[in-house]
């Protein structure tokens, strides 16, 4: 009985710390180690140094020419940053809304402009069964003279991003620098 008090006395005291101190607290805290990531030697974007990174070999040149994985567990969110060949990003997205087997629940379409490139903002909310949900966030961005088009993609297992979320994804959008890439396509 004396032992179940102690641990429990314990248990009590680790949870109160992870509450009071954002360092520990899983949503209250963003990685602030920060890596300078080089991607393909095309693209080079900041990530904290707890999202892992898993760049996949494109086999066949198609519509998708690059793609990298982006996993955080620490603030449990992932996502892709891609490379598309691309002649009409709006008739695509339109297209691939249209044909998606997702149960959305809401979505939307808009146009942006991130530094000198003009793309699409697609934000979704789709569910998968009768309990599981997910939220999207997916830049499109197109390079202007060119049908390369920069895909960078967030998901959350829940039905809306939070707010630490989303101040690292606009961080992770600010610092893409997209070099040229004339040969890639």
């Amino acid at each position: 009985m004396k032992k179940h008090i102690i641990l429990g006395v314990l248990l009590g005291f680790g949870l109160s710390l992870i509450i009071r101190d954002p360092f520990l607290s899983v949503t209250g805290y963003i990685n602030k180690n920060i890596l300078k990531h080089n991607l393909n030697n095309q693209l080079v974007v900041d990530l904290s140094e707890s999202t892992k990174v898993m760049e996949t070999p494109i086999i066949e040149s198609g519509q998708l020419l690059y793609s990298a994985y982006l996993n955080d567990q620490t603030i449990l969110i992932r996502g892709y940053i891609q490379i598309w060949n691309l002649d009409d990003l709006e008739n695509f997205l339109v297209n691939s809304k249209r044909i998606s087997t997702f149960d959305f629940h809401s979505y939307s379409l808009q146009p942006i402009k991130i530094a000198n490139d003009k793309g699409y903002l697609t934000e979704w909310t789709a569910s998968f069964g009768e309990s599981y949900r997910i939220s999207g966030l997916e830049y499109w961005l197109k390079k202007s003279d060119t049908s390369g088009v920069l895909r960078i993609s967030f998901f959350t297992d829940t039905t809306s991003f939070s707010k630490e979320q989303m101040g690292y994804i606009e961080k992770i959008i600010n610092s893409i620098i997209w070099s040229k890439y004339d040969n890639a396509i």
